[in-house]
């Protein structure tokens, strides 16, 4: 092996062009690249050395033989503080470690004032919230209230570290009045801000978080009238008429898709949950479909901070672990079940054994969601999603006795109060209600 190296030489490149001179190298790339960040690191401490001697003090010895010098100290009077060593070799580390360290500590100090503003803490924040969810339309939304909030406030390239209680409580006080902001409406505005700042304070930009140290009152934030019962669910007088559609639609074009609304009628599942539905969740016996799987949209931001379209996929997880469940099968969903089953057959489609499919390939939400509400302007009633569908399920529950807890868990809640706070609805019209008050106070 031939390979010249000189102390002396001027940079890497030099190296290089030695090397080529050889007839013979043998060594590998990663030896090279080894050989040639030594050669850098050297010329980086001799100028170290060199700018030492030059600029602040010399190298000396003592009667003993001690080698010796100074390095800077702004707290010694005379901005210096000896440094000994016993060999030369030794001193020369000490003085070149001194200067290392005090550029990697002024370098830790830059990038701590890099990162001394929202503007440049969010989108660091924003990448490890998505680390911690598979729910990257969450993630979108996070982001989609930065543009609404954030984005054009100056307080986005505000110093952090000024940041105070009152100053913080000031700006959240001045967006509830605004924004007129609801209590939700505030935590997810404000998650964004809160968290950032626990960012900053667990990577040490901040020794604590200010925007921890107050509350705010319940009072302030402008109150959400419970929506009217009509709009959140079928009525008994509606139901009927939506499910006469799907099938009038299945017969006439043999579309199993418009079958999938009667179905969520009898089993309450989520849209996400219904699309993925697959022939093996059926159980041997016919009476209960485990759901442990959804669709959902995908999202994914381009480097820039702007977002790809949205596309469908399937996962192997439901929204949370209540979510795995095995959801009871009624007689009639196992008579629609079987319909959409011998139609499959009938006419071909298979896609990895999913129940819902046209054209040969599974369907997405937004062809379930598309049909109920054209069923809707079809039978004259306000437009209503396929959510609604859900609360009617667990509403026709609640209304027939069933215990609570078995509610919540044929529908995937992890509390019975989630249940009862959003999903009990009325679904009797106004002539049923008054006949049955008529029944219920009657002497």
């Amino acid at each position: 092996m031939c390979i010249f190296y000189n102390k002396a030489e001027s940079n890497a490149s030099d190296l290089w062009t030695n090397l080529l001179k050889c007839d013979i190298i043998d060594i590998n790339t990663e030896e090279l690249l080894e050989l040639i960040n030594m050669t850098k690191q050297e010329k980086k401490e001799n100028a170290i050395l060199k700018e030492h001697i030059e600029n602040f003090y010399h190298i000396w010895t003592n009667e003993k033989g001690v080698y010796l010098s100074y390095l800077p100290d702004s707290l010694k009077p005379k901005g210096r503080k000896p440094v000994t060593a016993t060999t030369l070799e030794k001193l020369e580390r000490k003085i070149i470690d001194y200067y290392l360290n005090r550029e990697k500590q002024e370098q830790e100090e830059k990038d701590k004032n890099q990162l001394s503003t929202l503007a440049a803490i969010y989108p660091l924040w924003l990448k490890i919230k998505g680390l911690e969810t598979n729910a990257t339309s969450y993630i979108r939304r996070i982001d989609n209230d930065w543009n609404a909030y954030y984005k054009d406030d100056p307080i986005v390239n505000q110093d952090i570290r000024t940041f105070t209680k009152a100053s913080l409580k000031e700006w959240a006080l001045t967006k509830i009045r605004e924004k007129s902001l609801t209590k939700n409406q505030y935590y997810n505005m404000s998650m964004i801000m809160r968290q950032s700042l626990t960012y900053a304070v667990d990577h040490e930009l901040l020794p604590s978080n200010p925007f921890n140290e107050f509350k705010i009152e319940g009072k302030l934030f402008r109150k959400v009238k419970k929506p009217d019962d009509s709009t959140q669910v079928f009525l008994t007088s509606e139901r009927p008429l939506i499910e006469s559609e799907a099938w009038r639609e299945f017969d006439e074009k043999g579309c199993t898709t418009a079958l999938a609304i009667p179905l969520a009628f009898q089993t309450g599942v989520r849209l996400g949950e219904l699309i993925a539905i697959k022939e093996t969740d059926i159980s041997s016996d016919g009476k209960y479909l485990h759901i442990h799987r959804m669709v959902q949209k995908q999202e994914r931001q381009r480097p820039d901070g702007t977002w790809y379209p949205a596309v469908w996929v399937t996962v192997e997880h439901t929204k949370s672990s209540a979510g795995d469940r095995d959801v009871y099968l009624t007689k009639e969903a196992r008579r629609i079940i079987k319909i959409i089953l011998d139609a499959n057959k009938e006419n071909g489609f298979c896609d990895h054994d999913f129940l819902f499919i046209h054209g040969g390939k599974r369907i997405t939400p937004r062809a379930v969601d598309t049909r109920i509400r054209k069923y809707c302007d079809h039978i004259n009633i306000n437009r209503k999603s396929t959510h609604k569908i859900r609360k009617s399920y667990i509403s026709s529950l609640l209304d027939a006795g069933i215990n609570i807890n078995e509610i919540r868990r044929q529908v995937g809640h992890e509390d019975e109060r989630t249940t009862l706070h959003n999903y009990a609805f009325n679904r009797a019209t106004t002539a049923e209600n008054e006949s049955d008050m008529e029944k219920a106070l009657a002497s």
